[in-house]
């Protein structure tokens, strides 16, 4: 259903848009002085399309009770596995959080 609208439709072919001219740019300005200047031996590896392609990853980090997990239910607009919320602390390890058909 969600992708059946059509305003959801538009925004995606917006989005594919500006992401392929991000490409472009990276390729045609920045990628050549990462090469000239060999950046990608002392600091990162270049770019590839994968990069630009795959999905953001988003890492929360806080103290506890700061609101990081109502955060996440709140992008979510859902409850989420493991999710506990209370006073003291109640997360004593990382959640990874991903899009998919399960939930684990």
């Amino acid at each position: 259903k969600f992708m059946e609208d059509p305003s959801i439709k538009e925004e995606t072919k917006q989005i594919d848009v500006v992401l392929e001219s991000v490409k472009e740019i990276y390729k045609k300005k920045l990628k050549p002085l990462e090469k000239a200047y060999r950046f990608g031996e002392f600091y990162s590896p270049m770019l590839s399309d994968a990069d630009f392609d795959a999905a953001p990853m988003v890492l929360l980090l806080g103290q506890y009770s700061v609101g990081k997990t109502t955060f996440i239910k709140y992008l979510l607009e859902r409850d989420f596995p493991g999710m506990r919320v209370g006073p003291e602390p109640t997360t004593d390890r990382f959640a990874c959080i991903m899009d998919g058909k399960n939930e684990r």
